[in-house]
């Protein structure tokens, strides 16, 4: 199933995720897939324009990050998830645990649904190819920081098929 997007206002290249405000009530609703994790626990989405990252291509020949590319960031402040903007520097030096990384139908797609049932388009998106998904923690790492709900959730594979 292919999605179709119904954005009243479309994001720009500067502005892929628009004000922070829907994101943080999405964050809110959700807010029972994060109570696992710890303090400092995080997850960077970035659109994939400009960010040197491309499907089929080796993590080790990722070019630089092209200019001023922004970064949505979730993390754990303590009290829950938070959403805000920071600027993304490059793969190794994004200082995320998860990275999304969406081309511009998935970033809009996202904002079109973020009064809805966001994760669930997520996950779909995922599985269409329109958002690749990083790890950049261990598993045990992952598991310690609380992430098994929230990646369930999306159902990407976490501690496989035997628990």
């Amino acid at each position: 199933m292919q999605i179709e997007l119904e954005a009243e206002a479309p994001a720009t290249v500067a502005d892929p995720f628009g004000d922070m405000a829907p994101w943080q009530a999405m964050l809110d609703r959700y807010a029972v897939l994060f109570t696992d994790m710890v303090e400092g626990s995080s997850v960077g989405f970035v659109p994939r324009s400009g960010s040197g990252i491309q499907p089929g291509k080796h993590v080790a020949g990722l070019v630089e990050a092209a200019g001023e590319v922004p970064m949505m960031k979730w993390i754990n402040d303590g009290s829950g998830m938070s959403a805000g903007l920071m600027r993304y520097r490059g793969f190794q030096e994004a200082h995320v645990d998860l990275l999304f990384v969406a081309d511009d139908a998935a970033l809009e797609a996202m904002r079109a649904s973020l009064a809805g049932d966001s994760l669930s388009l997520i996950k779909r998106l995922i599985r269409q190819g329109h958002i690749m998904f990083f790890v950049l923690r261990t598993k045990f790492e992952l598991q310690d920081a609380g992430y098994e709900e929230f990646l369930d959730t999306l159902g990407l594979a976490f501690l496989g098929a035997c628990r």
